[in-house]
């Protein structure tokens, strides 16, 4: 949420920096109606209240037809306050939908656009896997071992479900046990949220208006599967007042995602890089608004060092504007070659919000003077299930075998899926 305020201060401002996220002025202009609306009737029935209370304090001490004269002139504006009251009702929750409508601005350095014409790549980091044969697929190889099943989870739970079995089952643990460690050992603390939480956190986090959100039993209990952990660690400090004193508070939360896949009919059905179920760890950061830059370059970089770590060539990718998101004021997007599928796909991606779900969810802090003001919230991911896609079409071999990045060695147990 905007601070809306500023945006009375500065309306014109705000016009020219939402528009790079395609909202139109009028949005503005009707926010700013309605909230002049909004806090005109909210005097009035202030006002009103007042006399009220004045003539309240008043009646006792009359008597006779001077009484009953009060008395009528109570209900008279009882019933004027009833019905302004009423009306401001109407004027508040326009204003509050309008103001919830609003994304949070990208940031000056955030390129113009969306997709290839928007997103920019900043560089390129390791080499290409060379091969004398033509690579292939994730899915491909996955099915070849009889180490993924689409077909039977799609007859169990429709499509974009799948089982991972033996050798591929293992190695997704084990990718997310290295990775747990790996951030945890960078300070962020090890964590396992609810995998189900409250509309208000949703909507607090910014999720809520994607249409793709699972609701577990529709009308009774208003819990939701999250699609990510960032929904539940942002909000596990709603309503609360941050100690800053040693630095950023930051988590690392492993979590399943569930996803609806609103709007990607017909891109990606085969294997597993876009599915409705899958696992991840979240990096989560809270911090002061001046640390925000540093921090959200400090998650950037630890995710470059995991991928390195898997020996996975990428690019670095600064998302335009057209492609944020709701929340997100800039985002880079870490891209790994799939040799397979010849092409970049999107692996984690680091995202600062400012304070746009911090102002949702009443997160503050207390500055240098004792005031409270909101917290910057930035999040990142260490690793999803779609390096299992990077580590396949990457580490396999010309007879099926497929050799797993020396880091996991530990915790699989195997150091290749042999061919089978």
């Amino acid at each position: 949420m905007l601070d809306l305020k500023l945006i009375r201060q500065q309306p014109e401002e705000f016009k020219v920096r939402l528009a790079r996220k395609g909202i139109s002025s009028n949005v503005i202009d009707n926010l700013l109606v309605a909230d002049e609306a909004k806090r005109a009737l909210q005097s009035q029935t202030d006002n009103l209240k007042a006399e009220q209370n004045q003539a309240s304090k008043s009646i006792p001490q009359l008597s006779g037809e001077e009484k009953v004269q009060a008395l009528a002139d109570m209900k008279i504006i009882a019933d004027k306050r009833k019905g302004l009251e009423a009306e401001l009702e109407k004027a508040a929750t326009l204003a509050n939908e309008l103001l919830m409508s609003l994304p949070n601005p990208p940031r000056e350095e955030v390129p113009e656009g969306e997709g290839e014409e928007g997103n920019t790549v900043l560089r390129f980091e390791g080499e290409k896997q060379s091969f004398d044969f033509e690579p292939k697929e994730h899915w491909e190889l996955a099915e070849a071992l009889d180490l993924l099943d689409m077909e039977q989870a799609a007859k169990v739970s429709g499509s974009r479900f799948y089982y991972l079995k033996a050798e591929l089952a293992m190695l997704q643990q084990a990718l997310m046990m290295w990775a747990f460690r790996t951030v945890s050992d960078k300070g962020y603390t090890p964590t396992i949220p609810p995998f189900m939480t409250r509309k208000e956190a949703i909507v607090g986090t910014g999720f809520f208006d994607r249409d793709e959100n699972y609701c577990v039993n529709p009308g009774a209990d208003d819990l939701y599967l999250i699609g990510t952990s960032e929904v539940p660690m942002v909000s596990i400090h709603a309503d609360q007042v941050l100690d800053f004193s040693k630095g950023p508070i930051k988590y690392a939360a492993y979590s399943p995602c569930f996803r609806r896949e609103a709007g990607s009919y017909g891109k990606d059905t085969k294997g597993i890089l876009r599915v409705h179920q899958f696992e991840k760890i979240e990096m989560v950061v809270f911090c002061k608004p001046e640390d925000s830059t540093t921090v959200h370059e400090n998650l950037r970089a630890l995710e470059e060092e995991i991928l390195k770590a898997l020996d996975i060539h990428y690019q670095v990718v600064n998302i335009g504007c057209g492609d944020l998101g709701v929340s997100a004021s800039k985002k880079y997007d870490l891209e790994a070659w799939l040799p397979g599928q010849k092409q970049y796909r999107e692996m984690t991606s680091t995202s600062i919000c400012d304070d746009f779900q911090t102002r949702r969810l009443n997160i503050r802090y207390k500055d240098e003077d004792g005031k409270l003001q909101y917290a910057h919230a930035l999040n990142g991911t260490a690793v999803s299930s779609r390096p299992l896609i990077a580590i396949l079409e990457n580490g396999q071999n010309a007879d099926g075998s497929i050799d797993i990045p020396e880091v996991l060695w530990p915790f699989t147990g195997f150091k290749k899926i042999e061919a089978k």
